[in-house]
């Protein structure tokens, strides 16, 4: 009896020592994917012009993930495509599949992301969580890049916090899809979020919150990955027809909705300019607010008041009126039915 028992103690210890044998290999096999597919994505940006940084990178995880943590993470360049660049640094990146699905790769950042996105002021981002997924086994070139976070925190890095405590963005859940494409081209984003809470040291036309912001936006073709300088990718793009669309819808927004697309490109000048459309509910609301805000002189609202009641369509019993109203961007000014409303410049935005 105590034979049969020492021999099956054996089976067992030996199965279990394959098991892990069998696990350390597949962890050592999913680790050098991760390790060579962002090896590669660094390659590629690299050779794009971005500067790509960190710390020794590690191989952790085991038994149950591969991990591959990279510290002190640092992209900076783009400034062919975006005047002043872009810059993004991390405290920690990291990437890791779970030894069950070793073709679904998960990229968690950690820490507080600081950015800089072209001439605006250093951002500082936080978020309670964050995942971004993504595949490494497909057969695309880029895989798409699906992401979700929740409540998530924009400020002004290193500015007082007397100043700063006014500058919060405030996000409750974003979700988003990301996905591009060879023939031809093409960047696609689908995003959402809700419960948004803008700074409140600034006039917003509809007040600080909107319950919900729904995205869908498209560039086709991309602009060049390496260029000389903003002004010559600007010019190629514009000779390679390219267009920018997007549709979104914002609920909640003061107690309005609206929904609207737009598609944009560039003109002779490659100044933007483009066409779409703005369906509002409740459109004396939203004129009576944008004048209250200053966002409109009173007598552009008067005339935008009396377009839009000529294009609203008849109020349902119970509801309110609803109109689709054309909007224009030409010569740096935005148009609503023919009235202008203000005029977008490289310093912001004022009346036309």
């Amino acid at each position: 009896m105590k034979r049969a028992l020492r021999w099956l103690f054996g089976v067992v210890l030996l199965g279990l020592l394959a098991l892990l044998g069998a696990d350390y290999l597949v962890w050592r096999w999913a680790g050098g994917m991760i390790t060579a597919s962002y090896d590669g994505w660094r390659t590629a940006r690299q050779a794009e012009g971005w500067a790509v940084e960190s710390g020794p990178v590690h191989l952790t995880g085991w038994p149950f993930a591969a991990r591959l943590v990279v510290p002190d993470f640092a992209l900076k360049g783009g400034g062919a495509a975006l005047p002043g660049g872009v810059a993004l640094t991390l405290p920690e990146l990291d990437l890791a599949v779970a030894l069950t699905a070793p073709g679904d790769l998960l990229i968690t950042p950690r820490g507080t992301a600081r950015a800089t996105l072209g001439l605006l002021p250093p951002l500082a981002i936080t978020a309670e969580t964050a995942a971004l997924h993504t595949s490494l086994t497909a057969t695309d070139a880029v895989s798409p890049l699906a992401g979700e976070m929740r409540r998530v925190t924009v400020r002004p890095d290193q500015t007082p916090k007397d100043v700063a405590s006014g500058l919060v963005l405030t996000i409750d859940r974003v979700d988003f899809l990301l996905s591009t494409t060879a023939e031809p081209a093409a960047l696609t984003l689908h995003g959402q979020a809700g419960g948004i809470d803008l700074p409140a040291a600034i006039a917003w036309p509809f007040g600080a919150h909107i319950g919900r912001a729904a995205l869908d936006a498209s560039l086709a073709p991309l602009p060049p990955a390496a260029g000389r300088d903003f002004a010559a990718t600007k010019a190629a793009w514009r000779a390679d027809h390219g267009t920018f669309r997007l549709a979104a819808t914002l609920t909640d927004w003061g107690g309005t909705t609206m929904s609207g697309e737009a598609k944009l490109d560039l003109d002779d000048t490659l100044a933007p300019e483009g066409v779409g459309f703005l369906h509002l509910i409740d459109p004396d609301a939203a004129v009576a607010s944008l004048a209250r805000q200053g966002v409109i002189a009173d007598a552009s609202a008067q005339a935008l008041g009396a377009v839009l009641h000529l294009l609203a369509h008849p109020a349902a019993e119970g509801g309110k009126p609803e109109v689709d109203l054309p909007l224009s961007l030409a010569a740096g000014v935005v148009s609503a039915g023919g009235i202008p409303l203000f005029r977008v410049t490289d310093v912001g935005v004022s009346t036309p």
